[in-house]
């Protein structure tokens, strides 16, 4: 199938956005995403400090920043509970930016490219998109690269949104909680605030999110081979 120029001009816009990221990934300005400037600058925006740092936080993802950075950030300046409130929501915002970039601009190139080839494997995604993608979050595999591969796939937006607002709701939840145990046993120099209740719980959550996402892919990796077959 030849190219149309809407599909050129989609994949010239695509290259300028992989270029950019690629530049901000090799860049000072990558350095920029650190838990000290991120502190000062939501600090210095006062009551409108959570806003702030929803915005970076979807702004981030979407330069494909890890999420653990804000994680770290946001439970150092908000403590576990406000940081949830801003990062989750962030970074959902964030993830579903990049999957609607990669949908828009290279969806109908990788389409033009691979033509019968990945028909199959992009069929299963669309038909069990929310499981994939619910798989993958939980996973704690790097947010962007999921969130552009998703958007060139045929996983409804819906079932990406989903999927990936619940997975790292839990994930997130209990990173944050596991960092503010870890930060207040570090204030406080009591060393035996790791066998708190709250560490314990968030460390357990940790390890049953481990266990769970490795049964998912056993299943869901099962199932794919028996479609192959």
């Amino acid at each position: 199938m030849k190219p149309s120029r809407s599909m050129l001009l989609k994949a010239l816009l695509l290259l300028a956005l992989a270029g950019i990221l690629m530049a901000i990934e090799f860049s000072p300005l990558r350095g920029r995403f650190n838990p000290d400037l991120l502190q000062r600058v939501v600090t210095e925006a006062g009551l409108m400090g959570p806003a702030v740092f929803f915005v970076i936080c979807a702004l981030g993802t979407f330069l494909l920043v890890p999420g653990t950075v804000f994680v770290g950030a946001g439970t150092a300046i908000f403590g576990p509970l406000l940081c949830f409130v801003c990062v989750w929501p962030g970074i959902v915002a964030g993830a579903a930016l990049s999957y609607v970039a990669a949908r828009k601009l290279g969806r109908d190139l990788i389409y033009s490219l691979a033509g019968g080839r990945l028909m199959r494997y992009d069929d299963l995604m669309e038909r069990n998109g929310f499981k994939a993608v619910l798989l993958l979050r939980l996973m704690f595999l790097p947010l962007g690269p999921v969130s552009y591969g998703a958007g060139l796939t045929k996983v409804r937006f819906w079932d990406y949104f989903l999927a990936t607002a619940l997975g790292e709701a839990v994930t997130i939840l209990a990173i944050t909680l596991f960092i503010g145990e870890l930060r207040e046993a570090w204030i406080s120099g009591e060393g035996r605030r790791l066998f708190s209740t709250g560490a314990v719980f968030s460390f357990l959550l940790l390890m049953a999110l481990v266990v769970i996402a490795g049964l998912l892919k056993r299943k869901y990796t099962r199932k794919a081979e028996k479609s192959e077959g």
